[in-house]
């Protein structure tokens, strides 16, 4: 039975990578499935089926860290300041958990990590940690799934060296990570950031454009990216840049228009999904240590 079941993880994760790297090279079809996604997800049933899920979700819940990661952070304002902005800022995650991630990235040698927490102990025991589990829950109103964590390091253009365009590598990618954009992940989710480096305008800050996580019209909704001119236009003094000390941490409600500063310096930054219903997408292939050890050549020189 062991047996089956593993071919059977293995044969849905190989068919679920292989279609999506199949949608990015149909550029038309992928548009079409996105929108198709976004209509569904962020459209005018949002509110009902986010209602459902929270009632008749029962989620199981997660097993929890209760280490004083944030004890100066009132959940209750946090949650309301990610109600009405689609972000909010929590402080910085200690010095020690950040050494021990950068430890684990020096020892592994890769450019992204696919749910790191199953194998490093400080990014499990943030996103199960009792204050940051608690702020999820209170904002989807149901116990949170663990949906993904991801570490990723970021590059200038100019770092070519490795024979890939290493700026955007999150293969695959939905959008150019420099324009804004928003994501579908769930009918609510909520998204975790922390830098692991230092971060400022010149090495990839995350842009968001405030309270554009809310009541999507259908015209919003077919705007799957905006161009930094109508951006500036339409929303001006709304887009806010995150900069800050490595360990600088925020949530954020990822069907908010966001983005990522042109990089000019290397940056690495972890995120942690949480969701309200969506299933975990299947480990990945083998596939994924794809010219990591060129690439990370790149990130040494």
């Amino acid at each position: 039975m062991d047996c089956v079941d593993t071919h059977h993880r293995a044969f849905r994760a190989r068919f679920y990578f292989f279609l999506r790297f199949y949608l990015h090279k149909q550029r038309w079809l992928h548009r079409l499935v996105l929108v198709l996604r976004a209509y569904i997800v962020l459209g005018p049933f949002r509110k009902y089926l986010v209602r459902y899920y929270q009632k008749f979700g029962h989620n199981d819940p997660l097993k929890l860290e209760h280490d004083p990661l944030l004890p100066e952070v009132d959940t209750e304002q946090i949650v309301h300041r990610i109600n009405e902005m689609g972000y909010a800022q929590v402080g910085n995650i200690p010095e020690e958990y950040v050494t021990q991630i950068l430890d684990y990235c020096a020892l592994h040698k890769q450019i992204q990590y696919w749910n790191p927490h199953t194998h490093c102990e400080a990014v499990d025991r943030i996103c199960r940690n009792a204050k940051i589990v608690e702020i999820a829950r209170q904002y989807l109103g149901a116990e949170p799934i663990l949906w993904l964590t991801l570490l990723r390091w970021s590059f200038p253009f100019s770092d070519n060296r490795a024979g890939f365009y290493p700026a955007t590598y999150r293969s695959p990618t939905e959008h150019q990570v420099y324009t804004f954009h928003y994501d579908i992940i769930d009918f609510k989710s909520l998204t975790l950031f922390v830098y692991l480096t230092d971060i400022d305008s010149d090495s990839g800050a995350h842009s968001i454009i405030e309270g554009t996580h809310n009541n999507k019209g259908l015209k919003n909704i077919n705007n799957l990216t905006l161009a930094e001119k109508v951006a500036q236009e339409k929303f001006g003094g709304r887009i806010k840049v995150i900069v800050g000390k490595k360990g600088t941490a925020f949530f954020e409600e990822t069907s908010t228009y966001h983005r990522v500063e042109v990089c000019k310096r290397r940056r690495l930054i972890l995120s942690i999904d949480y969701v309200l219903q969506r299933k975990a997408p299947p480990v990945r292939p083998t596939m994924e240590t794809y010219r990591n050890a060129n690439a990370y050549q790149v990130l040494q020189a």
